[in-house]
Formats: C-alpha cells, sequence, structure tokens
C-alpha cells in the first residue's frame, strides 16, 4: 500500500516537473536578490522559483535570472506583465526593460 501512494507521489512529481516552464530574464540589476524578484514576478504569476545567474569565479550576479513557473499558462502572465513592460529598479537608465522569454 505505501509503495503505490509513494509511486503516485512520484508520478505527480514528474508530472509537476514536465509542465514547469523556465522564463529567461535580462536586464536584472545586480544588486537584486532572488527574494526580491520572487516578490516581484508574483504579482503577476505563480512562481515556484528564481535562480540569478553568477560568475563562476566571483559568484557576483550576471544581470540575468530564470524564473521558473508551475505551468504555461502562469508563464505566459509572467511575460505578458513584464517583457519590454516593467523596468527593474536600481538600473542606470529608466529606458532599460525587462526582457522575458520562454525556454
Amino acid at each position: 500500500m505505501a509503495e503505490l501512494q509513494r509511486e503516485e507521489e512520484r508520478q505527480e512529481e514528474e508530472q509537476q516537473s514536465e509542465e514547469s516552464v523556465k522564463l529567461f530574464v535580462g536586464q536584472v540589476p545586480k544588486h537584486m536578490t532572488e527574494s526580491q524578484l520572487v516578490e516581484m514576478f508574483q504579482e503577476f504569476a505563480i512562481v515556484d522559483e528564481v535562480n540569478i545567474i553568477k560568475d563562476k569565479t566571483t559568484r557576483a550576479s550576471r544581470g540575468c535570472c530564470f524564473v521558473i513557473c508551475p505551468s504555461r499558462e502562469e508563464a505566459d502572465k509572467a511575460v505578458n506583465a513584464c517583457h519590454n513592460k516593467k523596468t527593474l529598479s536600481g538600473l542606470v537608465e529608466c529606458r532599460t526593460i525587462c526582457s522575458v522569454m520562454a525556454l
């Protein structure tokens, strides 16, 4: 009985990971944290995770990140709300806009 339940849980997790959508976000201010980005994107969509891309040597932000949403629908909400529309605080030029695309 317990094995059946574990198998069902495994299949459910597998299905969820297959439905997840990873978004690439460019033009992220290097001072922003993952928690700040999660908070910002959660205004528009459900967000599972944010991973800031860092330099391998210095561990400093490279100014971009991945946002993982649980479904295509949620990812589309984030893209529609932010792509070429959202200015992230701390950028030198206010003309620089958040660039979001699904991978």
